[in-house]
């Protein structure tokens, strides 16, 4: 009977303990570790375990626990300080790569509006050098054509300077000779008239480059001539005479002329085909200066194409990274800050136990 009280009254104990530490936790419901920590002393107090000891063993938790947050508290440090070097990298490097992007892009708008410029210019050089092209053909055309003209004419002239110093040489006999009509001979007759005949071949050769004023003088040459073939009048002799050496004056003061002007024309048209030469270098040398820019601006163009995508795929890369690296930081932090209440809760527990016991110990 006495045996039965004993194991009564141990079991009143037990259930009285269990109760008391119950209440002590019932804020923290049916937290597992609580659960333990009551499972822990419960144990001991039903077994008659040493609450001296019981306390110890519930310190020792404690200082594990408080041990355990600290290297998590340092842990977590660590961790988020070298999350924050990492994110700088990745913004650095972000900012970098969106600073290169824009540097390439500016560059690219810039090229493109000289390659446009440039593509114009060439256009407008080229249309230039063919048009040069043309000037310079027609300019040695119109020189080809003035040395044909002069060499005509001028040969025109010679041949009418020549015919009229004939002319006055046989008119000069026919005077030196007394010459009457009963004087002629046949072939003094004859000269005369291949000598009309001269004139007025002459005279129509000339009509389209001799001035006005000369040509006025041969009719009356050629009249004198005529009438001569039938009768020598001394009169009509030295009139025609003074005629021919007038026409000579005047058809020397017309080759004259057309020799200075064929000199200035030949000057300006050398000069024009000089001017055209020197273009024509001028726009060689640009047209080649741009061509050559041309294929640099399109060589690096198509450089930047490909630093372009390049750097839009580092950017879209390192934006990824971050977003990333962030998700993790924050997970991380919400793990962190998830065992850093638990183990709070935890050393609450034992503390509140230790409380108990120390109460258990103090009755």
């Amino acid at each position: 009977m006495k045996h039965i009280l004993v194991l009564a009254l141990i079991a009143f104990t037990y259930a009285t303990t269990l109760t008391e530490m119950s209440d002590r936790l019932s804020q923290y419901g049916d937290h597992p570790f609580g659960k333990s920590m009551v499972n822990l002393v419960t144990v001991n107090m039903k077994t008659g375990g040493s609450l001296n000891e019981l306390k110890q063993l519930l310190q020792q938790i404690k200082d594990e626990l408080i041990a355990l947050t600290q290297l998590q508290d340092s842990e977590n440090a660590t961790f988020t300080r070298r999350s924050q070097v990492d994110l700088a990298k990745l913004q650095a490097t972000l900012e970098q790569a969106q600073a290169d992007l824009d540097n390439q892009r500016q560059e690219q708008s810039s090229l493109s509006n000289e390659l446009a410029t440039l593509q114009t210019r060439v256009k407008e050089d080229q249309a230039a050098l063919d048009r040069n092209g043309r000037g310079s053909g027609d300019a040695q055309s119109r020189l080809d054509a003035e040395n044909a003209d002069f060499a005509t004419k001028y040969s025109d002239y010679n041949d009418a300077i020549l015919a009229c110093k004939e002319a006055q040489r046989l008119l000069l006999n026919l005077r030196g000779e007394g010459a009457s009509l009963i004087q002629l001979t046949q072939d003094t007759k004859s000269n005369l008239i291949q000598t009309k005949e001269n004139f007025q071949k002459i005279k129509e050769i000339l009509e389209a480059h001799t001035k006005k004023s000369s040509l006025t003088l041969f009719q009356p040459i050629i009249e004198g001539l005529a009438e001569m073939t039938t009768k020598v009048n001394p009169e009509t002799l030295n009139n025609v005479l003074s005629l021919v050496a007038r026409l000579i004056t005047a058809l020397q003061e017309g080759q004259d002329q057309l020799e200075s002007n064929h000199k200035t024309q030949v000057e300006n048209l050398t000069r024009l085909g000089d001017d055209l030469r020197n273009e024509k270098q001028t726009l060689q040398v640009s047209l080649a200066t741009a061509n050559n820019r041309l294929k640099e601006i399109q060589s690096r163009l198509n450089e930047l194409d490909g630093l372009i995508n390049i750097s839009n795929a580092l950017v879209e890369v390192t934006q990824l990274n971050i977003q990333d690296a962030t998700k993790i930081n924050e997970l991380e932090d919400a793990e962190y800050s998830n065992q850093k209440v638990s183990r709070q809760t935890e050393i609450d527990i034992v503390d509140r136990l230790i409380e108990y016991i120390n109460q258990k110990l103090a009755e």
